[in-house]
């Protein structure tokens, strides 16, 4: 599965790469995206590193964490509309 990952720099409280908007892909089967969270160290994230060990039973859990959404075709060509109607009144019209 493709996969693709944004990180906001920096965030709003100052730190850095502790949450990110994820995009996953696989041609015939669907797309998903979901906002996550750094569910490991504080202000230690490792960006390789999917999941992580809980203890001495070998279990692990997602180092990145958060509710993925399943997009349909259509629902990705209105979050595309929606994502540029946003991103104009933000920050003005590309040229």
């Amino acid at each position: 599965m493709a996969r693709h990952f944004v990180y906001p720099h920096p965030n709003p409280d100052g730190t850095n790469d502790d949450r990110r908007i994820e995009l996953h892909w696989q041609r015939d089967t669907g797309v998903q995206f979901a906002a996550t969270a750094w569910k490991g160290e504080p202000g230690r994230p490792d960006t390789v590193v999917e999941y992580l060990p809980t203890g001495d039973k070998g279990d692990t859990y997602r180092a990145w964490d958060g509710p993925f959404v399943d997009l349909t075709r259509d629902q990705i060509n209105h979050l595309i509309k929606q994502l540029r109607v946003a991103r104009d009144q933000a920050f003005g019209r590309d040229e």
